[in-house]
């Protein structure tokens, strides 16, 4: 628990109340209720931590998919085939709380190349967290759902994650018409997976506006920002080591029976 922030709050211009998105049928919908001219609430007097134990571990989990997967082609039909997606789970057991993370393993790539900021990066990581009365005591994770991550599913979640970052923790915050700011957001993730096709619209609707708009794929492309980065530009080096000849090194402890320099 921490004290909540007692200095004067500013009037926003919009502040996002709901929010809601599917993927379905080759659709992106998006319901939103957007609040305009309003005091922000009461900061959450409770927040998440991690223990330099915790972040030391995760950190070996990103350690262990960079050494399983950085040299794996992710081409369909190749063999071996590194995954699309991966899904990181961490939870503690004696309280059936979990922190799962869905990642695209390209753009996690991207970024350990240096081809992505790190602010950027972490927009593209879908975090959540779960409580589960059968996570306690669950060593094995058969308490999990193990389903497939599906490029629909994942866009929506990270559309989603960046609307509620801009519209309630931004420094830029929109200040005029917040439809046309969550089409951009959603035309500039579209744009960063253009190996992403299989949709033909993106469907908005203000819930307090009453108000919807039906983007086609071309309508959509057009509302794309450039990005300030260049994804192709990268630099991961790997060193191979070949131990085949290695040999340790001659002992230095002295022979029995002799003395010591």
């Amino acid at each position: 628990p921490s004290p909540g922030d007692k200095a004067q709050k500013k009037i926003t211009p919009f502040y996002l109340l709901s929010l809601d998105g599917n993927f379905d049928e080759k659709k992106f919908s998006f319901n939103f209720d957007v609040v305009p001219d309003v005091q922000p609430p009461d900061p959450t007097t409770y927040g998440s931590s991690y223990n330099e134990e915790f972040a030391r571990k995760r950190q070996l989990i990103y350690q262990a998919l960079q050494d399983a997967f950085f040299n794996v082609k992710t081409n369909p039909g190749v063999d071996p085939q590194a995954p699309i997606f991966t899904v990181i789970v961490v939870a503690d057991i004696t309280k059936g709380i979990a922190t799962k993370t869905t990642m695209y393993l390209e753009d996690f790539k991207k970024y350990a190349s240096a081809a992505l900021p790190m602010d950027e990066y972490y927009m593209r990581e879908h975090n959540e967290i779960i409580g589960r009365e059968q996570l306690i005591g669950d060593k094995k994770g058969r308490a999990l759902d193990y389903t497939e991550v599906t490029w629909g599913d994942f866009l929506t979640d990270q559309i989603k994650d960046r609307i509620r970052f801009k519209f309630t923790q931004s420094d830029f915050p929109p200040k005029s018409e917040p439809d046309n700011a969550i089409a951009v957001i959603a035309a500039n993730t579209l744009s960063y997976y253009p190996s992403f096709t299989a949709y033909d619209n993106v469907y908005l609707y203000n819930i307090r506006a009453k108000k919807e708009k039906l983007y086609s794929k071309t309508e959509i492309k057009d509302l794309a920002e450039k990005p300030l980065w260049d994804e192709e530009k990268g630099r991961l080096t790997t060193i191979h080591f070949d131990a085949s000849n290695f040999k340790p090194p001659a002992s230095t402890k002295p022979a029995k029976g002799s003395a010591s320099p």
